[in-house]
């Protein structure tokens, strides 16, 4: 999802100015223990429409700035979102940042952004949708865990605790004296094909993909959805993908992202139509420009609606963007595939100048000659300042001949910026017997620490350091006695 650069200002509570808090209220995540995938409904018949033509630009170029990101923190006020003739009321999408991390546990309410969107949400007679935007997929080496880039953020977050992000919206919006059973609410937990990988160089192949987008519904989608479905005003769970349709060196290919949303389909088995009575559909709430290397309109027609959960949630921010996706209609009418049916809207509602919601609408109305069911936009506010990083975590010694290897996880939060160094505190006791850092790009997450006696038990502790400072000292490893003649001089 690509944002304008932003010039307005949108009015949040008091307690979001800062979207996190002080290091030292971190709370321990839990993890979710394992569920069982949701049974889905079985694919159901596709009526297809024809719409009106429109005549699409193809030379149109990405403003300055396009790839800015920025968070927002609660509902944008009622309002702000204009309702025009035809078009359904907007709903509130945002980016989860990872500063969510410190503020989302287990137990937040109203201290929790995703939380108090939900509770506030307006939610409309005929249904909606909200976007978690969770950012870029990423691969965790020391973990072996997959997981996304949130905002901000350089760390890559386990698919476990974007759970557990998930499930605060979810909490909040049980409290929403709005909220309604039927028709669903739709919640979609969302990536992208952005390769702003967590680690430098750490691009996935087409291969990884697949297992990213395979490990999506088994690991996100399945657990939120056994929750979701399981209130008491139950919810919709939708995967999401901001596919951006272009190649210039910030997003990966078709062929890659067409991997992804290939191994999400199979995984989850889900099909269309895109109803809230499914879960597991797949909204592709991205941008098409026309004419990019690495992309055809057969690739572009494939992950938004061929793949069987695929249902396209377009990004309308100015009104050629409409044009840019109904050219991919005209693709299909000339090969004989059916048209897409467009399940929602994305606007910005007037940010950096971009339409307003009801005109991103009515553009895509206009442009396709379809009535979408969903407009969502998407809020935001200016960028957050950084702040030391969270504790690593998995803290592990393994004793040795005068000696401990030790290792460790990034941290869940990084604080929005990048980890630079490592320190590492051996302690005997209360009292400080050795202290390493460990450091360089990207900072590796194990050493060697060595003279250390033999018979003497010993603990460590390890701390990150970003450009703002170094964060509080992880949890303890599990003490340890050296032995045996040393190694190391």
């Amino acid at each position: 999802m690509r944002l304008l650069m932003e010039t307005q200002a949108r009015r949040f509570p008091a307690e979001f100015a800062r979207l996190y808090t002080n290091s030292a209220s971190w709370p321990i995540l839990a993890l979710i223990g394992s569920v069982t995938a949701m049974v889905l409904l079985p694919s159901g018949h596709i009526a297809h429409g024809m719409g009106t033509e429109v005549v699409v630009e193809t030379n149109r170029q990405r403003p300055v700035g396009e790839l800015a990101f920025h968070a927002r923190s609660g509902p944008p006020p009622t309002s702000m979102l204009a309702v025009g003739a035809g078009d359904p009321p907007a709903t509130s999408s945002f980016y989860v940042y990872g500063s969510y991390v410190d503020r989302c546990g287990l137990s937040a309410t109203t201290e929790c952004a995703l939380y108090y969107d939900a509770a506030n949400e307006a939610v409309p007679p005929a249904g909606g949708m909200t976007i978690l935007d969770f950012g870029a997929p990423c691969f965790e080496p020391a973990t072996l865990a997959w997981g996304t880039q949130l905002f901000n953020s350089q760390s890559c977050t386990p698919d476990t605790t974007l759970v557990i992000l998930a499930q605060a919206w979810l909490r909040g919006y049980e409290t929403n004296p709005n909220r309604s059973a039927s028709p669903t609410y739709v919640l979609v937990a969302g990536t992208s094909n952005s390769l702003t990988a967590a680690v430098p160089g750490n691009a996935l192949t087409p291969a990884e993909m697949s297992l990213h987008g395979q490990a999506w519904f088994g690991s996100v989608i399945s657990p939120i959805a056994a929750v979701a479905r399981s209130l008491p005003t139950p919810v919709a769970t939708w995967a999401g993908n901001d596919i951006e349709e272009s190649s210039d060196g910030s997003w990966y290919d078709g062929t890659t992202t067409g991997a992804w949303v290939d191994a999400y389909a199979t995984a989850s088995g889900a099909s269309k139509p895109c109803v809230a009575s499914r879960d597991g559909l797949m909204a592709d709430y991205g941008d098409y420009v026309p004419n990019e290397p690495g992309w055809s309109a057969a690739a572009v027609y494939h992950v938004a609606w061929q793949a069987a959960p695929a249902c396209p949630v377009p990004e309308i921010y100015i009104p050629v963007m409409a044009g840019e996706w109904q050219s991919v209609n005209r693709y299909a009418d000339s090969v004989g595939l059916p048209r897409m049916q467009f399940t929602g809207v994305l606007s910005e509602d007037g940010a950096a100048e971009t339409l307003s919601g009801a005109d991103s609408w009515n553009a895509l109305r206009s442009a396709t000659g379809q009535a979408a069911p969903y407009l969502s936009v998407v809020g935001v506010t200016g960028p957050v300042p950084p702040e030391v990083p969270d504790p690593p975590a998995a803290v592990t010694a393994v004793p040795g001949p005068g000696l401990a290897t030790v290792s460790w996880s990034a941290p869940a939060w990084d604080g929005g910026s990048a980890v630079t160094s490592y320190t590492v505190t051996v302690y005997t006791e209360s009292t400080i017997a050795q202290v390493l850092t460990v450091s360089g790009w990207p900072a590796a997450e194990t050493v060697i620490v060595g003279g250390l006696a033999n018979g003497t038990s010993y603990t460590l502790y390890v701390s990150a350091t970003n450009q703002v400072g170094t964060g509080p000292q992880s949890l303890p490893s599990r003490s340890l006695t050296p032995s045996g003649p040393s190694l190391l001089a």
